[in-house]
């Protein structure tokens, strides 16, 4: 990883005084604006230069698809103005109406900003307070969740973009995201955490502490290649989740390269993983490494497909320098060096079609045969444990009915067992004890129905259900859900299936209503109910879960799973 410092900083001293082109941070991932602007590239079967599967989005790149699209007369998604506040940091002629003490909101999406002519830069408050109380197996519990901290971004001479925040977490949970934390040890999308004993429950040691932080440097070497280096997270893909690589885990260390030229993107992220671990302080975590990158082609202009291929792997002496190459396939260095590392190959589409729907869908493969893939059922050789296979089909429906802002999407995901898996927790496909692709694991099927309304542009509702089901372990076995186990203690060679094991469902119904008072300041209210049966006795873990909030320039995280 010490290369891929050293690497930045030439790049930086090397490209600085040549780069020419503007440069722009990114949104967050699953924010409105990504919202927003896939309805958009629905309703006119159109993607303009976005390549919607490379998440987050380049706030730069989001305002000339609106300005591409006025200038083409194209639709126009209601909330168009909230994207352009929240994305136009080099528009230095946006003005609030009022701000306030003439010194805070001077633009309207900004808490305070100030421009020079060759510096800018925007700081926000974050806050997320949330109440909420739980009934749990008949058992009622009181949850609550405060986030606060602080979001700096801008830019230098328009040449180089930063982005940093940190926020500071007290929670307690509902039940289910407890035990989740107590199983792996991590939160989930946050990782470390201090336990506590809260004074507003009566509870011992309900409460969990826990610091986040990401931030990142970038700059364009040209019109078409950018790098980034910061510390973060990233989401391929144009479904609700990622087969192939998601946001779940918590945030990581790396370097990206980013080219975009003609109607090809492709990405290079080159990343620092911790492997599985206790949650104990005052020690140095084992690493891991990823080496990763994506090919996404917009061959007609709703069209698009890609190519994904990723390597985990760790060195007691460091980093595999091979894996550095930017342009070559990383199964065959894997083989030249002993095959000792976890490659997984990666495929997505997306059909944008009719300016009113969108079929989107993935393919992920860690290992397989080809003849055992596609051996008779029943046979010798199907099932076979190492045909690790995951498969995603999903369906956007915007503007439903013809009605303004009504959409919806129903999606299915499916992965084999000991999908993502390895043999030990050095190139198993995680961090931080966490999945680096669906929070499910694998050896599970689910199916998705998302109902999104917003009949005025600060007036969201989102209705969803979850239905899973999954093959869970009993004590010491290992079926093949939790990637975290190593593949050499499979129950057995052939005959495997998914959802094996002790079978599982899982059903989730939730509702959401957030009304915006004002830029990005969110009152939410939030209900849920969540059912686990597990095997044949039909034993259920049953929790109805309601809250209400107040959100300020943060996203709102869906815990679905």
């Amino acid at each position: 990883m010490r290369t891929i410092i050293l690497t930045a900083i030439f790049f930086c001293f090397s490209f600085l005084q040549t780069s020419m082109a503007q440069s722009s941070t990114l949104i967050t991932i699953g924010d409105l604006n990504q919202n927003a602007v896939d309805r958009m590239m629905i309703m006119n079967s159109d993607f303009g230069k976005i390549h919607s599967a490379v998440h987050a989005y380049n706030r730069k790149d989001i305002v000339e698809y609106l300005a591409y699209l006025k200038e083409n007369s194209l639709r126009i998604s209601h909330d168009s103005l909230y994207i352009f506040h929240d994305n136009n940091d080099n528009d230095s002629l946006l003005k609030s109406k009022k701000s306030i003490l003439k010194f805070f909101y001077r633009t309207p999406a900004h808490f305070f900003e100030t421009r020079t002519k060759h510096f800018y830069f925007n700081v926000n408050p974050l806050l997320d307070i949330q109440a909420g109380v739980e009934r749990y197996n008949g058992d009622f519990n009181f949850t609550f969740f405060n986030r606060r901290g602080v979001q700096i971004r801008g830019n230098i001479a328009d040449k180089v973009y930063f982005y940093t925040d940190i926020i500071e977490t007290q929670a307690s949970f509902p039940t289910y995201i407890t035990n989740r934390i107590i199983a792996e040890t991590a939160v989930p999308g946050a990782g470390f955490y201090k336990p506590y004993d809260s004074r507003f429950t009566s509870a011992k040691q309900d409460g969990f502490d826990y610091l986040m932080s990401q931030g990142y440097v970038g700059f364009q070497i040209n019109k078409f290649i950018g790098v980034q280096f910061g510390h973060g997270r990233h989401f391929i893909g144009d479904g609700h989740r990622s087969l192939l690589l998601s946001d779940f885990s918590n945030n990581y260390f790396y370097l990206k390269l980013n080219t975009k030229i003609w109607k090809l993107n492709y990405q290079n992220i080159f990343a620092e993983l911790t492997q599985d671990h206790p949650n104990t302080a005052n020690q140095i975590y084992p690493k891991k490494y990823m080496a990763a990158h994506h090919l996404s082609i917009n061959i007609l202009k709703n069209l698009n497909v890609g190519l994904f291929e990723t390597v985990i792997f760790s060195r007691s002496n460091g980093i595999e320098f091979q894996y550095l190459n930017p342009l070559i396939l990383y199964r065959t260095i894997e083989q030249m060096v002993g095959s000792p590392d976890n490659v997984i190959l990666g495929f997505n589409f997306r059909y944008d079609f009719l300016k009113r729907f969108s079929l989107y869908g993935q393919v992920v493969i860690d290992e397989f045969v080809l003849n055992r893939v596609f051996a008779k059922p029943g046979s010798a050789e199907s099932g076979w444990w190492a045909n690790k296979q995951g498969y995603q089909i999903g369906l956007k429906y915007v503007q439903v009915f013809g009605i303004k802002g009504l959409d919806f999407q129903t999606e299915f995901n499916t992965v084999r067992p000991y999908t993502y898996a390895f043999r030990d927790s050095t190139a198993n496909y995680t961090h931080y004890n966490q999945p680096l692709a669906h929070p499910l694991g694998a050896n599970f099927i689910e199916a998705i129905g998302i109902v999104k309304y917003q009949p005025l542009p600060q007036l969201f509702f989102r209705a969803q259900v979850n239905f899973a089901q999954y093959g869970s372990d009993t004590l010491d076995s290992n079926w093949g859900k939790n990637i975290h186990l190593s593949y050499r203690t499979i129950e057995k060679e052939f005959g495997n299936q998914t959802t094996q094991g002790v079978k599982t469902q899982l059903l989730i119904f939730q509702f959401m209503a957030s009304y915006m008072i004002k830029h990005n300041l969110s009152l939410d209210l939030l209900a849920m109910y969540r059912d686990e049966k597990f095997g044949i006795t039909s034993m259920s873990n049953q929790s109805l879960y309601i809250s209400a909030g107040l959100r300020w320039n943060l996203s709102y995280r869906m815990n679905d799973w």
